[in-house]
């Protein structure tokens, strides 16, 4: 019992950190690749992505959604295209990282790009 307690606690650590690495990369993507003029320090994760937080026009978020779509390898469905998901960068770390550990390659390797 006190090996599945460490275990269960070590998967969640293992969470995450995936998800803060997660966050740092799209903070990184909105800064440095998305035409929006926004410096990485200004980003605020829990703040929402659409012009009411960091200020994101829906051109910036169909760059970030094509962006996101190349650099993780997969696509967004119709149904998860809706502005809960995008509502900050952390709900959008946890989508992404589930989705990516959902891919795993037959060699084993996550599908990122």
């Amino acid at each position: 019992m006190h090996d599945a307690r460490k275990h269960a606690a070590k998967e969640k650590e293992e969470k995450r950190r995936m998800i803060e690495n997660m966050i740092n990369q799209l903070k990184h993507i909105i800064a440095d690749e998305i035409d929006a003029n926004i410096k990485l320090e200004e980003i605020d994760e829990t703040a929402s992505l659409f012009e009411d937080g960091i200020g994101l026009d829906s051109m910036a978020i169909m760059e970030f959604i094509n962006l996101l779509e190349d650099r993780f390898g997969f696509e967004f469905s119709d149904s998860e295209l809706n502005s809960e998901l995008f509502r900050n960068i952390k709900t959008l770390a946890d989508f992404i990282s589930t989705k990516v550990d959902n891919k795993v390659e037959p060699t084993g390797t996550i599908g990122l790009k």
